[in-house]
Parts: structure tokens; sequence; C-alpha cells
């Protein structure tokens, strides 16, 4: 039962760091599906398996990747978004 809790704890923080990471559009670094539409001013700088790696100077990118139809967008570091690798 105790890793079952773990584990649920993580994914509601996960999620709750995508959400509001969603609402406020406060992301440096994102993940996004590959075949969304990336919109100007946002540079794809790596990509993860189904995933490509973003980054933009607009404060307001995260906003523009869901109006192009992203399906999610992600926090993310470096290469992954658990930068498992180096």
């Amino acid at each position: 039962m105790r890793p079952f809790l773990i584990i649920c704890t993580l994914a509601v923080a996960w999620v709750a760091l995508a959400l509001g990471a969603m609402l406020t559009g406060t992301i440096a670094t994102a993940a996004v599906p590959k075949g969304t539409r990336i919109p100007a001013n946002v540079a794809i700088i790596g990509t993860a398996p189904g995933l490509l790696i973003l980054r933009s100077d607009d404060p307001d990118y995260v906003s523009k990747l869901y109006q192009a139809g992203a399906a999610f967008v992600l926090p993310a570091r470096r290469k992954t978004c658990l930068e498992l690798q180096r």
C-alpha cells in the first residue's frame, strides 16, 4: 500500500506542477508532443521519444503553444523531463 501512496503523491504533484505552468505560462523549457505546430519565436532545442523540447524568451509562449493546438505542455529539463540522459 505504501508504494502506491508514494506513486500517487508523485503523480499528483507532477500534474499540479504541469497545471500551474499551464495556467500561469511560466515554463522556461517545455516539452510538447511531436507534430505540434510551433509558433514563431519558439525554438526546438531537443527531442525525446515522442516529444519536442522547446524554449522561448516570450513569457507567454506556453499559452501560444496551447492556442497552436498542443495537447499538453510539460515542464522539461535539458533533454528530457526527468533528465535521464546526459
